[in-house]
């Protein structure tokens, strides 16, 4: 071998050698390092950890993983906590730089937008590019609840600055994306449920304070024609105006007309029952009426509904009218006792209405009772009620005595010649 060689051989084992034992180095300092944030030795770990991100910055992630919890002891002891915080911005974008594979943007990328926002570090718009890369980027692991509430209202800021040109549909659109992510984080982590639907609230008093009748209509209505005939998009509009209480505006009546001509439903029909009983289409307001008892496959909601204009009936003394959908309510939903236990409390109103004396008078409130019964029999959430209900009624009905004296036995007809109709049968003695 010749001299030119044999120094190229050389220098290539030294050069190897060197580098083995930097890497043996590294690895050593490393298990030293985790050892020591392992046992809170932070005194000690501190030094390992500048020697590794100088020496060793690319060895192994976990330099950046326990380097995180060190630094985050040092940020709670630190007298300047904005200076500690941006130390610690600069650990995490070190690891997603040189391990990107081991660093998900989604969750990493909003740490650093919310200790900008903490420790007041960067402008707003600086600290809002990290949580929008991260949402643009990998929305998928963007799943910390409060740093999607920072990521809107940040873009909230920015759009009262007024100088980002962001326009309030802008700001419409982005509150529906925010608002959809954090639905899904709630469906996904029950246990977050409570402080998710918090958060979601606050989001909403944002865009209260901005989306007002007067600022959605025109909005709206440069988009209406063009989208006369995407579903999606007029009910998510609609919802807008209906969440302002827009509901009388004509924009709005034409957009449920809309839905309801292209895909009509249970809401577009109680909607224009809503819409034309407020104008006084009485006409119009009872054919949709109809139509939405017809498509509601809720029986609670129908049963709520039907039992609400029972009531609207009672109050106008339409009393065969509100029996009618108290027994209608009944039907849709049979486990809802408060159907049977308004009904009863109907035919209790009815005494001096039905009979010619006082025991065919006193008479309807058997029937009262009878109804108050079935209530508590077929919905134990009103059994108690429905229990007193029933006893009221039957210390004023006719008595045994009363009975024996009418001279009755027990099983014998008595017709209710009132709206009522039909007949009570006397209780056998």
């Amino acid at each position: 071998m010749n001299t030119k060689n044999t120094w190229k051989v050389t220098i290539l084992c030294v050069l190897t050698s060197f580098l083995m034992k930097a890497q043996h180095n590294c690895n050593e300092t490393l298990s030293l390092f985790a050892e020591n944030v392992k046992t809170k030795r932070y005194a000690e770990a501190a030094p390992q950890l500048e020697k590794l991100r100088k020496d060793c910055a690319t060895t192994n992630y976990v330099i950046y993983a326990y380097g995180e919890k060190l630094l985050n002891y040092e940020l709670k002891q630190a007298s300047d906590k904005k200076q500690a915080a941006s130390s610690l911005i600069q650990l995490l974008k070190d690891r997603l730089a040189f391990f990107p594979e081991k660093t998900k943007k989604g969750v990493f990328l909003p740490k650093i937008g919310a200790l900008m926002i903490k420790y007041n570090i960067g402008t707003i718009a600086e600290q809002y590019k990290w949580f929008d890369d991260a949402f643009t980027q990998d929305k998928a692991n963007f799943t910390n609840p409060v740093n999607l509430y920072y990521y809107f209202e940040l873009y909230y800021k920015m759009y009262q600055a007024g100088t980002y040109g962001i326009s309030l549909e802008n700001l419409m659109e982005k509150h529906e994306l925010v608002k959809e992510k954090l639905a899904s984080e709630k469906e996904k982590t029950p246990k977050n449920k409570e402080a998710i639907e918090k958060l979601t609230t606050n989001m909403n008093v944002y865009v209260e304070k901005v989306a007002t009748c007067e600022t959605l209509i025109p909005m709206l209505e440069k988009k209406f024609e063009t989208n006369a005939t995407n579903i999606g998009w007029l009910r998510k509009a609609a919802g807008q105006l209906d969440a302002k209480k827009c509901e009388d505006d004509a924009l709005f009546v034409e957009m449920v007309e809309t839905i309801d001509a292209i895909e009509p439903n249970a809401n577009s029909k109680y909607y224009l029952y809503q819409i034309h009983s407020r104008k006084g289409n009485s006409e119009k307001a009872e054919m949709y009426l109809t139509q939405y008892i017809e498509l509601e496959t809720d029986a609670a909601k129908k049963a709520a509904m039907l039992n609400k204009l029972g009531k609207t009936a009672e109050k106008k003394n339409q009393k065969s009218k509100a029996r009618s959908y108290y027994l209608k309510a009944a039907k849709a939903d049979p486990t809802a006792g408060r159907a049977y236990l308004n009904l009863s409390r109907l035919y209790g109103s009815s005494a001096n209405a039905c009979g010619t004396d006082d025991f065919s008078k006193r008479a309807i409130y058997w029937k009262a009772a009878e109804t108050a019964r079935k209530a508590g029999n077929v919905d134990n959430a009103v059994k108690g009620e429905a229990s007193s209900l029933a006893a009221t009624y039957m210390q004023s009905a006719p008595s045994k005595t009363d009975i024996f004296k009418k001279g009755y036995k027990g099983g014998e007809k008595i017709l209710m010649n009132c709206w009522v109709g039909g007949h009570v049968i006397v209780p056998n003695l």
